[in-house]
């Protein structure tokens, strides 16, 4: 029986604001998964683009969206997507996204955890996984806790 490489542990990260993220994200493997809890503001998705561009441009795979207006982010990771993919010609570029929004935080950080992982074409043993909270320490809090269960309860 082929034995499975176990996932790496979910970092968590408190951020004050939107524009801390892509500097505040470590860059030491080829991919990474995040999961970010952020209530997005009302603003033009080309703003919402800028945000997130840094990270697909430097190998965001997988990315789940949890607060208000969240589809709101996650729309604007997949144009980030479609944008590269029409600069380079090329439509090889595979990264899933969700969206939480009728979701509690703790279930949609599990399923971050459980089923956010990079599809098959990237290196499975080659990512990281991060979950931001922006602007609201208590949300990372609640993160740390429900990450730091699942890490302390594998089997489960």
């Amino acid at each position: 029986m082929t034995k499975l490489t176990p996932l790496p542990n979910v970092q968590v990260l408190s951020i004050d604001s939107i524009d801390e993220l892509a500097k505040r994200i470590p860059h030491f493997h080829r991919y990474f998964t995040l999961f970010l809890a952020w209530d997005t503001p009302d603003i033009k998705e080309g703003k919402l683009m800028d945000i997130f561009r840094p990270l697909v441009n430097r190998g965001l795979a997988y990315f789940c969206a949890w607060g208000a207006r969240c589809e709101d982010a996650h729309d604007a990771v997949d144009m980030c997507v479609v944008e590269s993919e029409i600069e380079s010609g090329e439509s090889d570029h595979l990264l899933m996204t969700t969206w939480h929004s009728d979701e509690p935080l703790e279930e949609a950080l599990s399923f971050f955890e459980t089923l956010a992982i990079p599809a098959e074409n990237q290196v499975f043993d080659d990512f990281e996984r991060f979950a931001v909270s922006v602007g609201n320490p208590t949300w990372a809090t609640e993160m740390e806790r429900v990450v730091s269960a699942v890490e302390r309860n594998p089997d489960d």
